[in-house]
């Protein structure tokens, strides 16, 4: 059932009218025809299927079938090093899609790419999220540099920071954090910075990995 982003799901057998962008892939993108059933999912953990009634000025309305349900996912932070907007913008798909709930844009001393452009990314969180089936959306952190990054996270969360050729390990278990480096990775300093509050170094593998490929295949094994 194709699912669609709702400002709020209002209940049993009550209306509801989608935001724009929203109601531009119902009716004209994916097609759906009154009196199809959707999924909507409110992007704070709680879903419902609903029927589609029509339209409004290029806006979808809608009525809740049933009861929404939450959508559980587990806490998994992801410090991330801002990458070019290629890498970035996959990266965040795929921490959506593999269940990241907190996603911390971190300026390193290797960073090539500098600026925030939280619109775009959030657009990009949204859309995987309705792709994959998440009721949630990651939150994602203003832009801090590495020590307020580090600073800012909880105290209970068991934390990694991948180092190409590091120690294997165990997967960390949520609630936990993860800290990639952008291209080029960490530093020496900034990797001893991470250990100094608490992170324990952990490899992939032998091979230096594309900072997406390393963010994937690290939520992969504790997801």
């Amino acid at each position: 059932m194709r699912r669609f982003r709702a400002p709020v799901l209002p209940g049993p057998g009550l209306p509801v009218t989608l935001e724009e962008d929203s109601s531009h892939h119902l009716l004209r993108v994916t097609g759906v025809a009154p009196g199809e059933a959707v999924l909507l999912f409110d992007g704070a953990g709680q879903e419902a299927e609903a029927v589609l009634v029509g339209a409004d000025a290029g806006r979808a309305r809608l009525t809740q079938v049933g009861a929404a349900r939450a959508v559980a996912v587990p806490e998994v932070h992801l410090l991330i090093g801002v990458s070019k907007h290629a890498a970035m913008d996959l990266l965040l798909r795929m921490a959506t899609e593999l269940g990241v709930r907190r996603i911390q844009p971190v300026l390193t001393s290797r960073c090539v790419a500098t600026g925030e452009r939280v619109d775009r990314w959030e657009r990009i969180t949204e859309s995987a999220a309705a792709q994959c089936g998440r009721a949630d959306l990651p939150e994602i952190a203003p832009v801090r540099r590495l020590d307020q990054a580090l600073a800012a996270v909880p105290l209970d969360l068991e934390r990694r920071v991948l180092v190409p050729g590091g120690p294997r390990r165990a997967p960390a278990v949520p609630p936990c954090a993860l800290l990639v480096g952008p291209e080029g990775g960490l530093s020496e300093a900034e990797v001893q910075q991470a250990v100094a509050s608490g992170f324990s170094p952990e490899g992939l593998g032998a091979r230096v990995l594309r900072v997406d490929t390393a963010v994937a295949a690290a939520l992969a094994r504790l997801l």
